[in-house]
């Protein structure tokens, strides 16, 4: 057996305490991010594009492409998490499309076209890009990259609420 000492008690009962609270909220982060919600994968903006309508939400679709680090960090840590949260189920249409699919796709006017032409159109051009449409297409706010964790839930709740509210203003007025 050995038997630890410490110059500085103290110091060594907060260290633990705070990784403990660190373990804590590591876990809670894998609580939200469980493997059983999945950000869906689209290549039907059309009828995304419908089903917002009716329900009155804007389209969030982040633009990934397979290994992508960056963008597993943004669909585990910020995607899935406004899927789960059951205040975000009247707000948003959460999706993703790969940008190096070598599929055709269905656009917003319902046309079919190549997934890299779509990408080109939106100025996907890096990936992750997270774009926040109105359910006529139109872009309303980008997000191109990962520059700041720490920012980016807010930047893309802000973009999310002013679009939501931009397609409110638009229903009122109709």
């Amino acid at each position: 057996m050995f038997k630890l000492t410490f110059k500085r008690p103290l110091a060594a009962v907060v260290s633990l305490c705070l990784l403990i609270g660190l373990v804590g909220i590591v876990s809670a982060k894998v609580k939200l991010t469980d493997d059983s919600v999945e950000v869906k994968i689209t290549e039907n903006l059309f009828e995304d594009a419908r089903l917002a309508r009716k329900k009155g939400v804007p389209i969030v679709v982040m633009f990934s492409q397979d290994g992508c680090a960056y963008c597993n960090i943004v669909r585990e840590s910020f995607l899935k998490p406004l899927l789960v949260n059951k205040e975000y189920d009247s707000k948003v249409l959460v999706r993703e499309f790969k940008v190096d699919s070598f599929e055709d796709v269905r656009n917003f006017d319902g046309k079919m076209i190549p997934a890299d032409e779509l990408a080109h159109q939106v100025r996907a051009f890096l990936t992750p890009t997270v774009i926040v449409f109105d359910s006529t297409g139109k872009l309303h706010h980008r997000i191109v990259g990962l520059v700041n964790e720490h920012y980016y839930s807010g930047e893309l709740d802000v973009a999310i609420n002013n679009t939501l509210e931009h397609i409110h203003q638009v229903a009122a007025n109709n």
